[in-house]
């Protein structure tokens, strides 16, 4: 086979645009335009996704004569980048997760769009020069302020006990047992859930480990503590026992999503009948705050709904 028959089949189409994927990943990952190196940016969830869907259409006139083929070639690569960047390491399930929703969208719109253009020409060198264009917009991109936002996600639940018998499984979360617990999507896809909280006194100030499963540990300090009524908990992750995955690595390591507060309120319903409300604060810096916080917010309460039931459960049963 001639090289100019490689050069332009759309195997070959194909990989190159999920290689170039995992290329541009790895450039956001590692640029030294912010301290951070955060991979949430315009530049990696909108416009490399667009170039991924063109490079399989420029480089093969097969694709483009295709209607077909110039919709759903460009999904293999955007596949194909998926497993690279997993078996890499560089993405786990959840990142991949959000990731998919623009990336499959972009996919199949600029695919035809671009199509629709090109079907008649045999001239495309033009739409070379846009592999090129991550390496202007990001440094633009990062020269940029995040817009810093303020997000708060709460959840209560009615526990058939006293503010009394309730508190204390609060500073000290009781073993949660898979019975107590129940386990849903997020942790199928790789979010640890939670196991005990245990407290600790250093001299200066009160705080707890929570434990999850994966190994990760949390250190919570008890900056509020209003007996029986509420409960105020600041995370350090200086201290926490964090996992080495690209999850941790972009959310809780990363700058762009800070925690403020967790808390809980107590509020006596009767005489054997509590409301409890777990509340999370939290700061998202991003260029895409609406979409970061999408997820973030459905994320934690998720979180917040297992483990205020698992504890229900596991008080009303005593």
């Amino acid at each position: 086979m001639k090289i100019k028959q490689i050069y332009t089949s759309s195997n070959f189409g194909i990989l190159f645009a999920a290689i170039y994927g995992l290329a541009v990943r790895i450039f956001v990952d590692n640029s030294h335009f912010k301290e951070d190196n955060d991979v949430f940016t315009i530049t990696f969830f909108l416009i490399t996704p667009i170039i991924i869907s063109i490079i399989p259409i420029i480089f093969s006139k097969e694709i483009r004569q295709s209607t077909i083929k110039s919709f759903f070639f460009p999904f293999l690569s955007i596949f194909l980048f998926y497993i690279l960047a997993f078996v890499t390491k560089l993405e786990d399930t959840l990142c991949l997760l959000i990731l998919g929703i623009p990336y499959l969208l972009i996919t199949g719109t600029v695919a035809l769009l671009v199509n629709y253009f090109l079907k008649k020409q045999d001239k495309n060198n033009k739409l070379f020069s846009l592999l090129l264009l991550p390496l202007i917009t990001l440094p633009i991109e990062n020269s940029v302020p995040d817009k810093s936002e303020n997000y708060k996600v709460s959840f209560s639940i009615i526990i058939d006990k006293t503010p009394q018998e309730i508190f204390p499984n609060l500073i000290e979360v009781p073993r949660l047992s898979n019975t107590d617990y129940q386990e849903g999507f997020f942790q199928l896809i790789g979010i640890p859930r939670p196991i005990e909280s245990k407290l600790y006194n250093n001299g200066y100030n009160s705080y707890r480990i929570g434990s999850f499963t994966d190994g990760l540990e949390l250190y919570e300090i008890i900056t509020q503590n209003k007996k029986n009524e509420f409960v105020n908990f600041k995370i350090d992750l200086t201290k926490s026992k964090l996992r080495n995955k690209p999850t941790d690595k972009h959310i809780l390591k990363g700058d762009y999503f800070k925690f403020q507060n967790i808390n809980y309120t107590l509020t006596p319903l009767s005489n054997n009948q509590t409301n409890v409300e777990l509340s999370c604060d939290y700061i998202i810096s991003s260029k895409m705050n609406f979409y970061a916080n999408l997820w973030a917010e459905n994320i934690i309460l998720d979180f917040e709904k297992r483990l205020l039931k698992g504890i229900k459960t596991n008080l009303e049963k005593k």
